[in-house]
């Protein structure tokens, strides 16, 4: 069966939160470029970044009072006081700190916003949709209690939904990443709740970000019979200076020797890596990178080799690669055109 991958590499503004319609038009936007090159005729599975998710929990709320705010601090600085009834009454209620506090009790808004936007983009287009990620407790929804949060800890979650709308699966991220997510008291997930979901277009798994770096995990998503690991991944180190470990190799050279491309070499099920960034700033959170599709061809050493699609380093882009999955899938995984070469493309000016 063909599949088309496709990566989105968002840049968005403070302007592209201020209300659920702005989030929703930005989104859309990007899954518009996209539909204009990708067939989504055919099976299509989209995925957006780590982090896009994050301003949800404070801009909206916020937005028309935090004027020129340059950092998250000064975000919640201005805004608590000009809301002060609600979160002290929030302080009170959840005995935790006062970041951990604004994304508890703005987190059913949040959601909200983001449910909202996601399944309706992946309903309209008929296309399998890994949202990025979100910060937020667990969010159960039942008949009697109807929505709220059933822990007072946030996590940095990934949904995926399928071509009806429907969440799927709730993914959280296991290893935080420093210096944002310890800073701002999230919490880590379960390495239990790291489970596949069988889909029309094959097994799919989600590890979000750093988590592609941890080879158990890895291992673990190709022991239970991912074909197509989805990574919506953030950095925040430039891209093309030393690596913090090794100096010897760039941040943007780390991604390819020791994240998915990597990784997913000599496995048994896992064949395609769809890792899309975010880039440019959130206030004092910059993001930078380049997003890539990559393939297992059983390589070692030169990784490079395994990239079927990259997008432009910092800059917003969407890119694509059509790939061969289930019964059928050829020895390197790899769908041919006429030329015998791999179908990838770049969509250029996103």
């Amino acid at each position: 069966m063909k599949l088309n991958l496709v990566a989105i590499q968002a840049k968005p503004e403070m302007s592209d939160y201020a209300d659920a319609e702005a989030f929703y038009r930005k989104m859309a936007s990007l899954m518009e470029r996209a539909s204009k090159e990708v067939d989504f005729s055919a099976p299509t599975l989209v995925a957006y970044p780590e982090g896009i998710g994050l301003p949800l929990a404070f801009v909206p709320q916020t937005y028309h009072q935090i004027g020129d705010a340059k950092t998250i601090a000064q975000v919640l600085v201005r805004a608590i006081p000009k809301n002060l009834p609600r979160f002290l009454g929030a302080l009170v209620r959840y005995h935790t700190s006062v970041i951990r506090t604004v994304f508890l009790e703005t987190a059913l808004e949040a959601e909200d916003i983001y449910t909202a936007t996601f399944s309706t983009l992946a309903r309209e287009y008929g296309v399998y949709l890994c949202a990025g990620c979100i910060y937020l407790p667990h969010i159960e929804d039942e008949a009697v209690k109807g929505r709220h949060a059933t822990t007072r800890k946030v996590y940095n979650q990934s949904y995926l939904y399928n071509p009806h709308g429907v969440c799927l699966r709730r993914t959280p991220k296991v290893n935080l990443a420093p210096p944002t997510e310890p800073r701002f008291g999230f919490s880590p997930g379960n390495r239990a709740d790291i489970l596949p979901v069988d889909t029309k277009i094959g097994r799919l798994g989600t590890l979000v970000c750093y988590d592609a770096f941890h080879r158990s995990l890895v291992e673990r998503m190709d022991a239970m019979g991912v074909e197509v690991l989805i990574n919506p991944s953030h950095n925040e180190r430039r891209w093309n200076v030393p690596a913090g470990f090794n100096p010897g190799i760039t941040v943007g050279e780390a991604w390819i020797q020791h994240g998915l491309p990597a990784m997913i070499q000599g496995r048994e099920h896992l064949r395609f890596g769809v890792s899309p960034m975010l880039v440019g700033p959130v206030f004092d959170v910059r993001s930078h990178g380049q997003s890539r599709i990559c393939q297992n061809i059983d390589a070692t050493g030169d990784f490079g080799r395994t990239l079927l699609a990259e997008a432009s380093v910092d800059e917003e882009d969407v890119i694509y690669a059509t790939v061969e999955v289930g019964m059928h899938t050829s020895p390197n995984g790899r769908l041919y055109d006429e030329a015998d070469e791999p179908i990838v493309r770049r969509i250029k000016g996103a």
